[in-house]
């Protein structure tokens, strides 16, 4: 199974219905989402390197360091998915796994958007429409209401 086969499997956890945020509370929310990101960026750099080197031990025969390592793929495996329904019992989406980039559902102007979120930011700054993604994100002072507001 590829890094990539591995990122869609994960990636494929259904959290059922969606909460919505205020800017307000997704800011609050990072406290517990900023700490959740920075494991998966880290467990994702591991996958991808252990897949790599499942890889190169296969095709030079050393069925040993295969299994080791693929043993250590399946335990990150798990921290991935365990981060994942963390942040899925938050109500918040992961939509880039290497820079950590987050969307948090929101109602602005009557119509669905995200917030959006990058690791590294001091606070949620950005949203977007939800078929623009994280390449159409824009600063909040530009939603179409002045907040987004909580719809449950």
């Amino acid at each position: 199974m590829s890094a990539r086969d591995l990122t869609l499997d994960l990636a494929s956890t259904d959290h059922g219905h969606r909460r919505h945020f205020t800017v307000i509370q997704a800011n609050r929310a990072l406290v517990l989402v900023r700490r959740v990101v920075a494991d998966i960026i880290i467990e994702y750099q591991r996958m991808l390197d252990l897949q790599e080197i499942v890889e190169s031990a296969s095709s030079n025969g050393k069925a040993d360091c295969v299994d080791r390592c693929r043993n250590a793929l399946i335990e990150t495996v798990d921290k991935l998915r365990q981060c994942l329904d963390e942040l899925g019992d938050v109500g918040v989406e992961l939509r880039d796994w290497g820079l950590g980039v987050v969307d948090f559902p929101a109602i602005a102007g009557g119509r669905e958007v995200f917030l959006c979120w990058q690791f590294g930011e001091p606070r949620v700054m950005y949203w977007h429409e939800i078929s623009a993604g994280d390449a159409g994100r824009q600063p909040l002072d530009t939603l179409p209401v002045a907040k987004a507001v909580a719809a449950s």
